[in-house]
């Protein structure tokens, strides 16, 4: 699955960490179960936990709800949909997080993977962002991790972060309407047949299902008005 993404004009700078810091439950979960685990999209909740979905391949589903259901860093898990050898997983995520560490710092998680006990986050910081305090509040909060690499790059800010979402639709949608409609997506409120019902993803927000389907409606009206609006002529 491939996070949509918005350009700058500016330079940004990646930073790639080696994490084996079991703490992070996604590291812990690919050494436990000797698994591959790459985080897809994250969306932060109005009590402050993150709704996180990982792509888990090379183990059974259950293994990974039963694992999960001990973790202290995850308040809930579901699985979203099954796989030939594993599956994409939400998960509310009230521990510590490598992407909350980064947004801290002012940064984007990039890239957030772990195989078999090795974790590999690459950080994306924009211009505005100090990459030294990047990199220093990243060791500081995760001890066994180390900076591989650091390198210029012209690639595209996420959208899946509130960044890279404010940069493209901001005009358009408030953050709770970004919120619901991505987690609708990510949740396959919108596939065939669904996968997620309004009060499925109502409640991996924390919220009422009216409150949810209030949401949805405005922001798919908003989206809409914005695809199908009549232009106005170029002079």
């Amino acid at each position: 699955m491939e996070a949509g993404t918005t350009r700058t004009t500016d330079p940004l700078v990646e930073l790639e960490f080696r994490v084996r810091d079991r703490n992070c439950f996604f590291v812990e979960m690919s050494a436990t179960l000797e698994c591959l685990v790459h985080l897809e999209h994250f969306v932060n909740r109005s009590d402050g936990r993150l709704l996180e979905y990982f792509t888990i391949d090379g183990v059974a589903p259950d293994r990974v709800l039963s694992t999960v259901a001990d973790a202290p860093a995850i308040s809930d898990a579901r699985l979203v949909s099954r796989g030939a050898d594993g599956g994409l997983f939400e998960f509310v995520v009230s521990g510590r997080c490598v992407t909350t560490t980064l947004a801290d710092a002012g940064a984007i998680a990039g890239t957030v993977a772990a195989e078999r006990g090795t974790g590999r986050v690459v950080a994306v910081v924009p211009p505005h962002a100090e990459v030294r305090r990047v990199a220093e509040t990243f060791r500081d909060r995760h001890p066994d991790s180390e900076l591989v690499a650091r390198r210029d790059s012209d690639r595209s800010i996420p959208v899946r972060t509130e960044r890279g979402a404010r940069a493209t639709l901001a005009d358009d949608l408030t953050e709770r309407q970004r919120e619901v409609l991505r987690t609708a997506y990510l949740s396959g409120y919108f596939a065939w047949p669904r996968a997620s019902t309004a009060d499925d993803c109502a409640d991996a927000l924390g919220i009422a299902q009216p409150t949810f389907s209030q949401h949805i409606r405005a922001a798919q009206e908003r989206v809409f008005g914005r695809l199908f609006e009549p232009s106005a002529p170029e002079r």
